[in-house]
């Protein structure tokens, strides 16, 4: 009987510790770290992310900046601290190319993702100047001669360099791929003539989209873009490439699971406010619905589909 009454009391004060955990959540300002550069569309997200948290659940949410490494810097720096949901790494599906490529040590694992709050096809970007004004001008371009169009977007072995090796396939050419830090970073490349051509996502440059300095040739959306009704996509122009980018954020794996509770109701409770709408209108932003388990499941099963694909391709071995 004692040793029942001890078992019950044991009981107790683990769910009394684990309600008191997440009553005092957050206890001192949370870091929401970026592993993109500043004014990228993931840093656009986790700002107002934090905004939103902060006006949910009370305290203060810090962005901070740690591009460098496919994520591997912002990633050891959550791994690194507590695992008390008071540091919050950004993600999107380039962090699954990221572990796929094995050059950085972490893995699904070592992190819990939360659900995706927005998602975003890839796009191929000129300048209004530009020779090409369709996807076939382009393409078949590339494909007679290759060395005169340097072509990037953010990232090494990415979302959109996955994108772009997609279009080789299909294509059947092959190019270089010039990695830029974030988004951004490859649409002011552009602009400046550096490269001539950018695999991006359009929040990456929707002031210059909108003004007709960069054009869109197609998008990787399987339909038509609400937001861009009068660019093609991929498929449409013949080319079967449909893949859209998700973003996301996550926390070390270990997180008490009252905490990681009190992030989802309050990420529910404000993505039903008219503020996070206009803000996903605002950058063109669609949403996602998925459960928590489904994006466990999610993550792995692009970490092992990424890493096929950059087997396949030559990209690692």
């Amino acid at each position: 009987m004692k040793r029942r009454f001890g078992i019950l009391a044991a009981i107790a004060a683990a769910v009394f510790a684990a309600s008191a955990t997440a009553a005092l959540y957050p206890s001192h300002p949370v870091r929401l770290l970026c592993w993109s550069s500043a004014g990228s569309p993931l840093d656009v997200m986790m700002r107002e992310l934090g905004k939103q948290l902060g006006d949910t659940l009370g305290g203060t949410f810090v962005v901070e900046n740690r591009p460098g490494g496919e994520g591997a810097v912002a990633m050891s720096t959550v791994v690194n601290q507590p695992a008390d949901g008071h540091t919050i790494l950004s993600t999107t599906s380039s962090m699954s190319f990221a572990m796929a490529t094995g050059d950085i040590q972490y893995k699904p694992d070592d992190f819990v993702v939360l659900p995706a709050l927005q998602e975003e096809p890839s796009a191929v970007a000129v300048r209004k100047d530009s020779q090409f004004k369709t996807m076939k001008q382009f393409m078949d371009f590339i494909r007679a001669q290759p060395d005169k169009v340097s072509v990037g977007g953010f990232s090494s072995a990415g979302f959109h360099q996955y994108v772009f090796y997609r279009l080789q396939q299909v294509g059947h050419f092959k190019s270089i791929w010039v990695p830029f830090r974030g988004g951004q970073d490859a649409a002011v490349a552009l602009m400046g003539g550096h490269i001539d051509v950018a695999i991006m996502t359009p929040s990456s440059a929707l002031a210059q989209i909108k003004n007709g300095d960069i054009r869109l040739l197609g998008i990787s959306a399987d339909n038509r873009s609400e937001y861009f009704p009068d660019v093609p996509t991929f498929k449409e122009q013949g080319y079967d490439v449909v893949a859209s980018i998700w973003r996301g954020v996550m926390v070390k794996a270990g997180t008490p699971q009252p905490v990681i509770d009190t992030l989802l109701s309050a990420i529910a409770k404000f993505e039903q406010t008219d503020e996070w709408k206009r803000f996903s209108r605002q950058y063109m932003q669609s949403s996602v619905n998925i459960s928590l388990a489904d994006m466990q499941k999610k993550i792995r099963e692009e970490v092992a589909q990424d890493r096929e694909f950059l087997m396949s391709t030559g990209l690692k071995k």
